[in-house]
Formats: structure tokens, sequence, C-alpha cells
């Protein structure tokens, strides 16, 4: 009789443990679910803050690509108005050698101008005082002449 009480306290016993063990591996997979939840909830608010990151910077790199279109877009005009002054410059430039060969030109004709007319100028004072020196030794003769006679 004694092992008859016992085999349904032994059963009981065993029931009692597998309730046990079915209850705490239950409640654990309980508390690792919540465990997990937690975590992915956590790993869910880095996401959104890893997002919120890349649309800032996204945002930020919209903003300067923005920015360099328009500094491009002041130095291609600014390349185009050192063109338009390049050009201008260069055509001052072809209008001021053509001036300055003009009047070189126009000079140079003047001053040999003026150097035939002093040349032939010089030529006739050196006649006049050739004429005249011929003279004054011819007067200066005359009267040397006149006061040994």
């Amino acid at each position: 009789m004694n092992e008859r009480l016992r085999l349904p306290q032994t059963i009981s016993f065993g029931m009692l443990m597998q309730t046990m063990e079915e209850q705490a591996t239950d409640k654990r997979l309980d508390r690792f679910e919540e465990r997990v939840d937690e975590r992915f909830g956590h790993i869910d608010l880095r996401f959104d803050q890893v997002d919120r990151q890349f649309r800032h910077v996204d945002a930020e790199f919209h903003r300067i690509d923005e920015r360099f279109k328009q500094v491009d877009g002041r130095f291609q005009n600014l390349e185009t108005a050192i063109r338009e002054l390049r050009a201008e410059q260069k055509a001052s430039t072809q209008e001021l050698r053509a001036e300055l060969q003009a009047s070189h030109q126009q000079l140079r004709g003047e001053l040999q101008a003026s150097h035939r007319e002093l040349r032939t100028s010089i030529e006739s004072m050196q006649r006049n005082m050739l004429f005249g020196f011929f003279s004054l030794a011819g007067l200066i003769l005359t009267y040397a002449g006149f006061q040994l006679s």
C-alpha cells in the first residue's frame, strides 16, 4: 500500500514539476519576447534617429548643391563678362595700334618734310653766309687797297 500511495505522489510530483517547468519556460519565453520587443523597439528608435540624421544630411547636401549651382551660375556669368572684356580689349588694342601706326606715319612724313625744308633753309643760309663772308672779305680788301694806295 505504501507503494501505491507513493506512486500517485510521485506522479503528482512529476506533474507538478512538469507544470512548473512549463510555466517557467512560458514565463521565460514571455520575458524573452518582451526583452526582444524592447530591444527591437530600441533599435527602431535608433533607426528613426539615423533616418532623421540622413534626412538632415540629405537636406544639407541639397542646400549645398543649390549653393554650388548659384556659384556656378555666377562663375559662368563672370566668364562670359571676361570673354566680352577680352574681345573689347583686343578690338581696342587693334584700334589703338592702327591709330598709332597712322600717327607714326604722319609724324614721320611731317618730320621728313620739315627736315627737307630745314635742310634747304640751312643750305640757303650757308650760301648767304659765304656770300657775306666773301663780300666782307672783298670790302676789307678794297678798303685795305685804298689804304695802301
